[in-house]
């Protein structure tokens, strides 16, 4: 159940009531458009407490389809915020989000919105430690807030990033700082640490740059941990969406020399892109057994019945041949 006002023929959605963490704001309301998340909307404390007694418009609710329902307080499910919310789906119609919209939902893991957002509050993300996943799809307004959101979430993210031009999956490394006093001078030192900080500079302007984002792979390598690379490396492979020939072959050699590391990986992460690297990078027969049989570890007898006809056809068995 959600909270909302009518302002000016749009709607603003206040918070949500309810006993799933799971929340898909709806995109209309009344045939109006769902265009605002007010200041504090999922967050707890005072400041929703606060942003909640300053109204001054009355305050309906909706179903989770966007349908009217009148309720009493008392009637009311829990409200959804903080430990409680651990997804949520932002339709194209938002175009504003309130400062501190989601301050220490420390639990949500996935954001799922569009780039036609053009106004995101302060402190949006603040707290928001578990999110691990965005969902971002491209509209064709020449505005995007990757760059803004990218900026706001600094542990490592992967990004499902869905355009015109195609698909990609995208790994963003984790970036913090550190002050650090220098004592002599009486000065505080900045300094940044891992390579997350240049992969959220990879921007013309709020236009992502695929090249900019591959030509770091040599940071990459230096920077982070194999399982980091591994990750980064075979969903690029995955989704080559603008993968220039040069940077796809500094990809494969470091796929096809850490192979066995990477499937393992990959089988845990997703088996379809699993299946997919043995197609097309499992040539060796010394490497492909040891894929299956680290596949047969696993409890899914169809993956592996996809590896086993898969290595029948490519490494057939050769007739023996008797001489007298």
């Amino acid at each position: 159940m959600f909270l909302y006002q009518v302002i000016n023929e749009h709607i603003r959605i206040l918070g949500y009531r309810g006993y799933s963490g799971f929340v898909r704001v709806p995109e209309k309301i009344q045939a109006m458009p769902v265009t605002e998340l007010s200041a504090y909307a999922f967050s707890g404390g005072w400041g929703r407490e606060k942003m909640m007694s300053s109204l001054e418009q009355e305050v309906l609710f909706c179903d989770e389809e966007g349908n009217p329902v009148q309720a009493e307080e008392k009637q009311l499910p829990p409200p959804i915020s903080c430990e409680a919310l651990k997804e949520i789906y932002l339709p194209e119609t938002i175009r504003k989000i309130g400062n501190y919209a989601f301050y220490n939902c420390v639990e949500l893991s996935r954001v799922e919105c569009y780039s036609s957002i053009n106004d995101l509050g302060s402190g949006l993300f603040t707290g928001c430690i578990g999110i691990r996943y965005l969902d971002f799809h491209l509209t064709g307004e020449p505005h995007s807030c990757l760059k803004e959101i990218l900026s706001e979430l600094r542990q490592e993210l992967y990004v499902n990033y869905y355009s015109a031009s195609g698909n990609a999956r995208l790994l963003f490394p984790e970036m913090f700082e550190e002050s650090v006093e220098h004592t002599p001078a009486r000065i505080i030192i900045r300094e940044m640490h891992g390579c997350g900080h240049m992969y959220r500079y990879c921007f013309d302007h709020t236009e992502f740059q695929f090249h900019k984002y591959d030509a770091l792979f040599p940071h990459l390598l230096v920077q982070e941990t194999k399982r980091v690379i591994g990750s980064l490396v075979i969903n690029r492979l995955y989704t080559p969406v603008h993968l220039l020939e040069h940077d796809k072959n500094l990809y494969e050699d470091y796929l096809k020399e850490h192979i066995e590391n990477i499937a393992k990986q990959a089988l845990k992460e997703d088996p379809a892109m699993f299946l997919w690297l043995v197609r097309e990078y499992g040539k060796d027969q010394k490497q492909f057994d040891s894929i299956v049989e680290m596949a047969s570890k696993e409890e899914k007898p169809e993956l592996l019945s996809n590896l086993m006809d898969l290595r029948r056809r490519r490494f057939p068995a050769k007739k023996r041949t008797f001489s007298l």
